[in-house]
Order: C-alpha cells, then sequence, then structure tokens
C-alpha cells in the first residue's frame, strides 16, 4: 500500500504539504472522471472548465464528500467526444481561485527551482488511436550523418559548391567543429559509413536509428532542403539509403528520417521557382512581404522561408506520391517532424491520417521542447522528443533537484500523457540541438552513468545521441556535433552503454512493465518495474557518498534473494519488510530477483 500513495505523499510534500487537488491522469474520450477538492466546508467550490475545441466554458458544482471527512468535494464529470486538453480550475464561494501549483521544467533550456500556478488539465484522448505496437521496448539511436562515420573521404563536395555564398571549409574527421558555427564545415559522413558501422550499433543493443535530415540541401545540417526526393550527394545516393535500410532491418534494427516541413532553403527548386515568377505554381508555397526580395523564413532566417499551409503544399508533403509516403515506400519506419510548433495542429493532424490510411505501422514523433501534452491524444503523434524528461534527470544526475522534486516532475509527465503514448515517448539526455550529456554534467562519467542507468530503467524509448557513449564533449549544439572518434573511444563509457542497453533488452519488466515510485530521499530514487516474468527494482543516488537506505518491502514482492543486474552491489535478502542496501556514490543498482533475473 506504501508503494501505492509514496508518489502522492512525495507531491504534497515538495508543495509545502499544500495539495488541494491531484488531476486526473489521461483519460479516454467520453469517459467519466471524478474530481476530488480539498476546501474548507463553507467554500462550496465550483470547477471552471475551457476546452481549445469549444467557444464557451462551463462550471460544474461539486458536493461534499460522504460524512464530508477531510474537507473534501466531488463531482463527476463527463469527458468531451473528441480528444483535447481539457483546462480548469476551482472558484470557492468567496472567490478564491485554486489552481495547479507544478514545477516550470523551461522549453528550449531546462529550468530548476521555477514554481507556475497555471489551471489544471486532463488530457482527453483517443483509445482507438495508439502508436504501432512494435513501437513499446525500442532504444533509438540518433545519428547526425555528416559526423558518425566516413567510408568515402572523397565525396564532400564539388570546390565549385558553396553554402549559401560561403566557401565550404573541409574538416578533419580528429578536429571540431568551426566556431562560430556557419553550416559550411563538413567532415565526410555518408551513408555507407553507417552501413560499415551497422554491426557496432547493433553491437551497442540499438534497434532504430533515427537519422537529422539527409536530402539535398547546402548546409552541413541539412535542415534547409534544396530538394525532398533527392539524397544529398556528400551522403551517397537513394540506393545506398535502400541498402542501408535492408541491411540494417536484417539487424533487427529499424531506420527513421527527419522531416522538415515547414521551411526549405531558398536555393530550392521550389523556392527559386516562387521567385522567377508569380505564375509559378511554387509561388503560392511561400508567404513574401515583397516579391521578389524579401519574405518570411523560419524565426527570420533569410536562408530558410518557411512554407503556408495552402493544399498544394499539403499534397507535396503527404498527399499520394508526397514526401512523407515516397520515404515510407523505402521502407522507413515512420517520420521525426521538425519545429513542429510552427505549424498548426490541423496540419499535423491531416499529415498523420494520410500516413497511417497508407502506412499503419508509421511512428510519428514531434520535435515540441515544451509541454506537449497536446500532441498526444491520439489525433497527430506518437510521441515527442521528450525533453521534459530529459531536463529532469539531467538535473537529478548533477545535483539541481532533489529526488522528491525528480519523482514529481516524472509523475506529472506520467499524468499528462495517454498511457499508450507513454510508452512510446523518445526519452533523451541530449540531442543534436543540446549541449552534450557529459558536457552538462561537468564531464563527470559517473553521473553520466547514472543519467543512462535511470534513463534505461524508465518506461519509453530510451534514445542516445550518437557519440555520448564515446565520451564526445560539446559546450552548445554545433560544438557537441563532433565526429565519432572511432580511433579513441572512451572505453569505460562504451561498455557501460553496452551493458545497460543490452540488460534493458533482455528485460520485459524494463521494456513493458509497470511503473511504481517506491523510494526517494533527498538523494536516493527508487523504481518498481514489475511484469508477469520480470520484476526489477532499479535504484538510484546522486550523492557523492556512500548511503545506506531501507526500501519498504511492497505486497506481492517476489521473496527470496535478489541480485544487482549492474553488479554494483552485493546480492540482497530482504530484511522482513525492508529491503537494506548501500549505495554507491553516483551509483546505480538495478535488482531483480534471482529465480526471474533475465
Amino acid at each position: 500500500m506504501a508503494e501505492q500513495t509514496l508518489s502522492l505523499e512525495l507531491a504534497r510534500q515538495v508543495r509545502g504539504g499544500q495539495l488541494p487537488h491531484l488531476p486526473p491522469p489521461a483519460s479516454p474520450i467520453s469517459s467519466l472522471v471524478e474530481l476530488t477538492l480539498e476546501a474548507p466546508a463553507n467554500a462550496y467550490p465550483e470547477a471552471v472548465f475551457s476546452d481549445p475545441r469549444r467557444e464557451h466554458g462551463w462550471r460544474v458544482a461539486l458536493s461534499p464528500a460522504k460524512n464530508n471527512l477531510n474537507n473534501l468535494w466531488k463531482a463527476s464529470i463527463l469527458l468531451p467526444q473528441e480528444p483535447t486538453l481539457l483546462r480548469y480550475y476551482f472558484e470557492l464561494a468567496d472567490g478564491t481561485i485554486i489552481r495547479e501549483h507544478r514545477q516550470y521544467e523551461g522549453e528550449m533550456a531546462a529550468i530548476y527551482g521555477i514554481w507556475l500556478d497555471q489551471d489544471y488539465k486532463i488530457a482527453v484522448y483517443n483509445p482507438a488511436s495508439t502508436p504501432p505496437a512494435w513501437v513499446a521496448g525500442q532504444v533509438m539511436y540518433q545519428i547526425f550523418p555528416d559526423r558518425f562515420a566516413r567510408a568515402t573521404p572523397d565525396n564532400l563536395t564539388d570546390p565549385a559548391v558553396n553554402t549559401y555564398g560561403v566557401d565550404v571549409l573541409i574538416k578533419n574527421w580528429d578536429e571540431i567543429p568551426e566556431k562560430p558555427s556557419k553550416g559550411r564545415d563538413f567532415f565526410g559522413g555518408d551513408l555507407r559509413g553507417v552501413i560499415n558501422k551497422l554491426d557496432y550499433i547493433q553491437e551497442l543493443s540499438i534497434t532504430c536509428i533515427y537519422f537529422t535530415p539527409v536530402f539535398e540541401s547546402p548546409s552541413n545540417h541539412r535542415y534547409d532542403a534544396v530538394d525532398y526526393f533527392k539524397i544529398d550527394s556528400r551522403l551517397g545516393t537513394e540506393a545506398d539509403l535502400r541498402e542501408l535500410i535492408e541491411t540494417a532491418q536484417s539487424k533487427n534494427i529499424r531506420v527513421m528520417l527527419d522531416g522538415v516541413f515547414n521551411h526549405c532553403s531558398n536555393e530550392s527548386v521550389y523556392f527559386r521557382a516562387a521567385r522567377d515568377s508569380k505564375h509559378s505554381p511554387y509561388y503560392r508555397w511561400f508567404n513574401f512581404l515583397k516579391w521578389p526580395d524579401q519574405w518570411f523564413g523560419w524565426l527570420g532566417v533569410r536562408e530558410m522561408p518557411e512554407f503556408v499551409e495552402c493544399p498544394e503544399v499539403e499534397e507535396f508533403f503527404f498527399g499520394k506520391g508526397g514526401v512523407a509516403l515516397h520515404w515510407l515506400d523505402y521502407g522507413t519506419s515512420g517520420w521525426r517532424t521538425d519545429v513542429t510548433p510552427w505549424v498548426t495542429d490541423e496540419y499535423w493532424r491531416r499529415l498523420r491520417a494520410a500516413v497511417r490510411q497508407a502506412y499503419p505501422e508509421a511512428y510519428l514523433i514531434a520535435e515540441d521542447w515544451g509541454d506537449a501534452s497536446h500532441r498526444l491524444l491520439g489525433d497527430s503523434f506518437d510521441a515527442t522528443m521528450n525533453y521534459r524528461f530529459g531536463y529532469s534527470v539531467a538535473g537529478w544526475a548533477a545535483g539541481k533537484l532533489t529526488a522528491p522534486e525528480l519523482d514529481d516532475r516524472l509523475e506529472t509527465l506520467r499524468r499528462d500523457t495517454p498511457p499508450p503514448q507513454f510508452l512510446a515517448q523518445m526519452n533523451l539526455l541530449g540531442s543534436h540541438d543540446t549541449v552534450r550529456l557529459l558536457t552538462r554534467l561537468n564531464n563527470h562519467k559517473e553521473r553520466v552513468k547514472l543519467a543512462v542507468a535511470l534513463q534505461m530503467a524508465y518506461p519509453g524509448v530510451p534514445m542516445v545521441y550518437y557519440g555520448d557513449e564515446a565520451g564526445i564533449e560539446g559546450d552548445y549544439a554545433e560544438d557537441g556535433r563532433r565526429p565519432y572518434p572511432w580511433d579513441k573511444p572512451d572505453a569505460n563509457l562504451l561498455a557501460f552503454f553496452r551493458k545497460v542497453i543490452n540488460l534493458r533488452n533482455a528485460s520485459l519488466a524494463l521494456k513493458f512493465g509497470d511503473l511504481t515510485t517506491v523510494y526517494a530521499d533527498e538523494h536516493c530514487y527508487g523504481l518498481l518495474r514489475r511484469h508477469p516474468e520480470n520484476t526489477v527494482l532499479a535504484l538510484f543516488n546522486n550523492s557523492e557518498q556512500a548511503l545506506k537506505i531501507e526500501v519498504p518491502v511492497g505486497e506481492n514482492w517476489p521473496a527470496g534473494e535478489w541480485q544487482d543486474l549492474l553488479g554494483n552491489s552485493e546480492p540482497v535478502q530482504p530484511d522482513g519488510n525492508r529491503f537494506v542496501v548501500t549505495l554507491p556514490p553516483f551509483g546505480a543498482v538495478w535488482f531483480s530477483p534471482v529465480s526471474l533475473s533475465r
């Protein structure tokens, strides 16, 4: 029973003992949920609702709970018939307003120690529209193609080619990226290089590769496509991509691509035609301030003109024969969509409908750095790049959050997320747009291991940014896009990543099991992952000291001796109702009953 109420106690604790209301978790459309509010006996509270899909809000009066124990008020409400993010607050008879007091997690950067008062919300989702079944249990690997592996050193560039009028800069593999970045420095990574390293990726126990853009582009990052139907020649050919996909599939590795459907290059075939003539079919694709020389670019970047959402653009990207379906035809497994918030929700609903009709098993991931609950309701995306998770785990590993604060963030995230999408979330600790994990944690490799051990023990799809396992550093996004150090990877980190990923893949509990918080003090955190065939008790310590803790043994825990799968602790035999263990400094242990350790 204690393990069922611990997270609720922690949520109250980090709010100074005040938790008048806990919103229901994400719930299916047209379902009944109950609201419970702690308020004085003479409060006569009402819940005031708003729905972004409706013009007017409504009010519901709460009734005293039976015998009005603990000053509880309740109301049962019917949720809307369509997916939505239902918002509400409480108004008492004396005019007092009660809203949710929650940690501000940040958007484009992590935020710690800041609290906000905002409306409560319920994610109302369609249970008939879920992520593909294959997604749960995957481990993803992100590759920035120019920097992962090079097979053809002479494929870099034609000397006549430049990047927006600036000479291309060819770098040696052991150099670091140009600073400040101009998008013009190339190291020569290519698709053939990835093919040659698929055995390495398989040995790392990766099951899905996500590539940043691979289409023809003037820049090294390729988020400014020139031609969406052509692989950049510096990376290889369409035939190389087919071979990569087929070879990866033979190793049980899927391949996903990056869809930049918001903007292209001003050197693209589409934009050049739009500037040439207003009668071009492409003129209507863009928003000109003053044709032909002034236009809207993404974030004001002139080299990246934004598309408008006219039917022709939609047909180009997700119509029959359009970009999205064309590359899925190659055998790719889905799309990550770039700068998702810069496009309307309705556009993404249409993209999902078109993709799902043609490819029901396609996995769709949104880039949204903030609270992206509204994207996970079954009408647009299966997952987000889960920066909320990454901010929380990396922050705790760095000592910026206590374990109760970490649990509150993670449990809030879980409550915001429909259960099917929770298992599909791309749980990252860093990406091509962030500081490198090792640098973020001040080059403290034990803290890196701690964060990764928690990442791999948590539900969802953990994502490894290429080279984190090899010790790549970088104090800003472009600096972190360094070539993979094939001649000198960090052997200790690499061995650790291989071990924890392999152990996760071998554990039904860690891939698919339910989740319960079982321990949290200032420095130590404990999760129980339970599956009918496997149980794992994962414990973590972000202190520089070894700490002895006693975890209460919950109902129906397997009896007998438990062994640490990570090898950081001696086996433990529960002592009555206590699981007593000493956690190493910055250490993680994954205990599993000996009879079930697999």
